[in-house]
């Protein structure tokens, strides 16, 4: 196997230089966690460049070396957590179990989620809404990729036919409503209380409120 030449290759005792790449996405990583918390805690509009750096403790040719500027270091971070997010959602939910039980364990994953780290979901759900236009696109594509989870559940619906076609997305939309208003108030840690609550909201529509309330209540 060839070598580095001799003038290429580290001192005795020193450590060869991590490449670019490496070193460029793990300081993206570390900004981009900082940044979350600075945009969860100060809201986007109040938050600047100078907070970010100052928290993630990189200078401004880092942060720019990395990111175009404020709004795209925080659509990144609105990715880093929607995926993460979904990720730990879609791990959850057992692929061959009855529609019901899938829908309801993906609602616990995500109270679960949002009480465990609620400042990345006060900027996913809260935060978001201030962001831009760029920044609600991706918010409304996190939402399409629940819709077909939820349409399933017209298979189970005695009159399909009846239900409004929009139902799907007005749906999700509630549920997101719901969830921002507890982290707005500053109640994440007693977000979880709301799954029966949701169990309700989402099934019902398909099952009907009498067997939507019977599984929310079986937990």
């Amino acid at each position: 196997m060839a070598s580095l030449p001799e003038h290429l290759m580290p001192a005795a005792g020193e450590r060869a230089p991590l490449p670019r790449e490496v070193r460029l996405a793990h300081q993206r990583r570390s900004i981009l966690d900082s940044s979350i918390e600075v945009f969860a805690k100060r809201g986007y509009p109040a938050t600047t460049i100078d907070h970010i750096v100052a928290a993630a403790r990189v200078a401004y040719a880092s942060f720019y070396e990395i990111f175009d500027g404020k709004q795209d270091c925080f659509l990144q971070c609105y990715e880093q957590v929607a995926t993460e997010f979904w990720e730990r959602i879609s791990s959850a939910v057992p692929p061959d179990a009855p529609w019901p039980e899938q829908v309801c364990a993906a609602l616990r994953a995500a109270l679960e989620a949002i009480a465990a780290e609620p400042l990345a979901a006060r900027v996913a759900l809260v935060e978001v809404q201030t962001g831009g236009p760029e920044a609600l696109a991706g918010y409304e594509r996190t939402h399409d990729t629940i819709v077909p989870l939820l349409r399933r559940g017209r298979e189970f619906s005695p009159a399909p036919d009846e239900l409004p076609e929009t139902l799907e997305e007005a749906t999700i939309g509630g549920v997101a409503w719901l969830l921002r208003q507890r982290l707005v108030s500053g109640e994440a840690g007693e977000i979880e209380a709301l799954y029966p609550e949701l169990v309700e909201i989402v099934l019902g529509p398909y099952l009907g409120e009498d067997e939507a309330a019977r599984i929310a209540a079986a937990g």
